[in-house]
């Protein structure tokens, strides 16, 4: 009965970053609040795998869920405004949907980590995971005010 008292804090964090994403990206660019909340994603969940506390931990929650799930929000409005009209429905699609197929296999590859270098371990290589899409994502154009084609 325990488990709401940790997920309930960490969803309403998540809440919370969906609903400020937007406006942060319409004031910093799509890319910068991208990297923000990638690299915050990172520093939180490594420091999360790492701890044993569990009140820090439940401090932590909301964060984590601010953070780590606040970016999906934007994926749809960021990712259309890459490409084309005549494209976009295909490639959003395409672009979405094969990102889902890959992160399918994270449940299985955390749990393999977890087993060989325990959860701290695991959570490291998604926290290096989170660097490397806070960097990765300066390599798309910056979409802010940009028209659509």
């Amino acid at each position: 009965m325990k488990a709401p008292l940790w997920v309930i804090p960490t969803m309403i964090g998540a809440f919370l970053g969906y609903v400020t994403f937007g406006f942060i990206a319409d004031r910093l660019g799509r890319r910068p609040t991208f990297a923000i909340y990638l690299l915050a994603s990172a520093v939180l969940v490594y420091i999360y795998g790492n701890v044993r506390d569990p009140t820090l931990l439940m401090v932590m929650g909301p964060f984590i869920g601010f953070f780590g799930s606040g970016y999906f929000s934007a994926f749809g409005a960021f990712v259309s405004e890459l490409f084309p009209t005549r494209a976009r429905g295909s490639a959003v699609g395409f672009t979405y949907n094969t990102g889902r197929m890959l992160s399918a296999l994270a449940p299985t590859i955390i749990g393999l980590a977890s087993a060989r270098y325990g959860l701290g371990g695991a959570l490291t290589i998604t926290a290096i995971a989170f660097v490397a899409g806070g960097i990765t994502i300066f390599l798309l154009p910056e979409t802010k005010g940009a028209a659509l084609t």
